[in-house]
């Protein structure tokens, strides 16, 4: 029966302690996403060794955070975000060396990252660990720019044929993207916050081109493929202790007087 007691006066307390009105959190996120592209033109028909794959993007943002109850926050972001596009020839290999199965080429463009969200937070356990689920949007800004690829036979220099090369293309401007998030986070006795959230994001109009081309058995192939900057990933936080508020100001000379 004390054991009882006790658990459920440690969980009360950590609950109270987790609820916090008013406050402000500054944060380091890092994460990273596949960013898909799809087929938009060219030859429909690919060899079979012929591999488009999701582009391994990563991520670095700066995070502000105001917890206005036990329930509801916002985040505000600003960092940068990678996108881009990836292709692969499979090869003959040797089971001694599996990593050189396949040739690939990779087009990789960076972004201006700064999204806008509102969370709505669940009742933490007794561990004080509590589940979030947000959403809202990302504004990217991106330059423009142009880089071609071409699949390196050697250190000293790239092939001269049609093997496997892109060229790969951003506009530039402003780009506007929906962006949901479910996560879990613990709050630690000191104020400061771990978060771990899995995102997913969805663009509303073309962000990236890329023409592919490439020649087996004699035979030369041409794709193109468009990305909007949808992606799914992970995002990593860590928040520092709250700032001092207006309000935890105000209680601060009540208590005194």
């Amino acid at each position: 029966m004390k054991k009882l007691v006790l658990s459920a006066l440690t969980c009360l307390s950590l609950v109270g302690f987790s609820q916090e009105n008013d406050s402000w959190r500054l944060g380091v996120q890092w994460g990273f996403q596949g960013n898909r592209s799809e087929f938009s033109g060219g030859m429909p028909d690919a060899n079979a060794r012929f591999h488009q794959n999701k582009f391994d993007a990563g991520a670095l943002n700066f995070t502000a955070r105001y917890d206005l109850n036990k329930h509801w926050m916002g985040t505000f972001g600003l960092g940068f975000n990678t996108f881009g596009f990836q292709y692969a020839l499979a090869e003959n290999y040797s089971l001694y060396r599996p990593k050189n199965r396949f040739s690939g080429i990779k087009s990789e463009f960076s972004a201006l990252d700064i999204p806008l969200m509102i969370f709505y937070k669940f009742d933490p356990n007794c561990k004080n660990a509590k589940w979030l689920v947000g959403a809202g949007f990302s504004q990217n800004f991106v330059g423009a720019q142009t880089i071609n690829k071409n699949f390196q036979v050697a250190n000293d220099g790239s092939t001269n044929s049609n093997y496997l090369n892109s060229i790969s293309s951003t506009n530039g401007g402003a780009y506007t993207m929906l962006r949901f998030a479910i996560a879990r986070e613990k709050i630690f006795k000191r104020g400061n916050i771990l978060n771990a959230s899995f995102i997913f994001n969805a663009g509303f109009r073309q962000l990236a081109k890329s023409t592919v081309n490439y020649t087996v058995d004699g035979q030369n192939y041409n794709h193109e493929f468009t990305t909007n900057g949808n992606f799914a990933g992970f995002r990593l936080t860590y928040f520092f202790r709250p700032l001092k508020t207006n309000s935890s100001v105000k209680n601060t000379k009540t208590v005194k007087s």
